[in-house]
């Protein structure tokens, strides 16, 4: 199968013009299941050498298993995928990472921090209240720097990530609206969006997929696929800390948290698990915000190809690839996935 290859300008800072500029462009290609790729070439000049054509190859395979996954509504850890994972070919080191299991520090609400020990993950002196204002002011971001006053390294690195889409039962009010009048070029249609969201955080109630282009109206085109009601962690994969501070948020009534965390640990060890058998660990279903923190689907991974040519620089490879919300019937298609950012070095 050819894959389309798009070519854009590296440097983008804030994560809203990476995405308008990724994602829009590539769902205009159309709805067909293969992935497109978005070429990012930092420092080097546009010529196909040997390493990299190896690499595109070998990127090409990865890809591949992900499109070829024999359960797509689940990524677990017996999916295709992971048989790459460490792995060393020709002299190519190869990781794959799940990058949307985690939390989005751009979109996050407050609530999360301030209710539950999430808190901690904070540097000292700084608060939920504070990263809210500081979205406020400085706007949004896909590089984790942007975020170091407020976390260690270490700490963002294993719980948070600026990979994800926005989630209108959990995104922050303010956040939507920055996304949105970005997403839409007009303030007033982000006004809207955080005034449909604070709508929805007055009357306790939740969107689900099915509804949500009809609440959105006439604005469901331009917000959708980045805004959407698709659960925004994967169990299978999500951090043990988050998950259990999750289910031990006061609000989402979850009965023997600690001992219900430690059965998802133990049985995504040996086996995926699937939605059914998610809601019924967990005892939740559409009308319990967990449903939409904690799905089956991880939507951004991280693939890297590593190498060492003898007395030469190593290079990499470095792809961050992207599964498309299903839609209001996800039944009539398959998943489509796309490479919205890719950088050799």
């Amino acid at each position: 199968m050819k894959q389309a290859v798009e070519t854009h300008e590296a440097g983008f800072a804030s994560m809203i013009f990476l995405f308008a500029l990724f994602l829009v462009s590539a769902l205009t290609i159309g709805a067909a299941c293969y992935i497109a790729q978005a070429t990012v070439i930092l420092g080097l000049e546009k010529s196909n050498t040997i390493v990299m054509q190896e690499m595109d190859a070998l990127l090409d395979d990865i890809t591949g298993d992900l499109l070829s996954d024999p359960s797509p509504e689940v990524n677990g850890i017996d999916d295709p995928v992971w048989a790459w994972n460490g792995k060393t070919i020709n002299g190519y080191t190869i990781s794959v990472l799940p990058i949307s299991d985690r939390i989005n520090p751009n979109l996050v609400r407050k609530n999360i921090f301030d209710k539950t020990g999430l808190s901690r993950l904070f540097r000292p002196g700084h608060t939920a209240d504070d990263l809210q204002q500081f979205r406020e002011d400085a706007g949004l971001y896909l590089a984790g720097d942007a975020f170091q006053d407020f976390f260690e390294e270490r700490v963002f690195t294993k719980y948070f990530s600026p990979y994800g889409w926005a989630n209108i039962n959990l995104t922050d009010e303010f956040a939507a609206r920055s996304l949105g009048t970005a997403l839409t070029g007009d303030p007033l249609k982000g006004e809207a969006l955080r005034d449909a969201i604070r709508l929805l955080l007055l009357d306790r109630r939740l969107m689900d997929r099915e509804n949500l282009p009809a609440f959105l109206g006439a604005s469901f085109g331009e917000l959708y696929p980045f805004i959407n009601a698709e659960p925004l962690m994967n169990i299978n994969f999500v951090e043990k800390l988050i998950l259990g501070e999750l289910l031990a948020y006061p609000d989402y009534h979850i009965r023997r948290p600690e001992t219900i965390c430690a059965e998802v640990v133990s049985r995504r060890s040996r086996e995926s698990i699937g939605t059914e058998d998610l809601c019924s660990i967990l005892g939740i279903d559409k009308t319990n915000p967990l449903f939409y923190y904690l799905g089956c689907i991880t939507w951004f991974w991280e693939i890297t190809i590593l190498t060492e040519q003898g007395d030469k620089k190593d290079h990499s490879l470095r792809a961050v690839v992207c599964r498309l919300p299903p839609g209001t019937n996800p039944a009539e298609s398959s998943p489509v996935y796309k490479i919205i950012e890719r950088r050799f070095t």
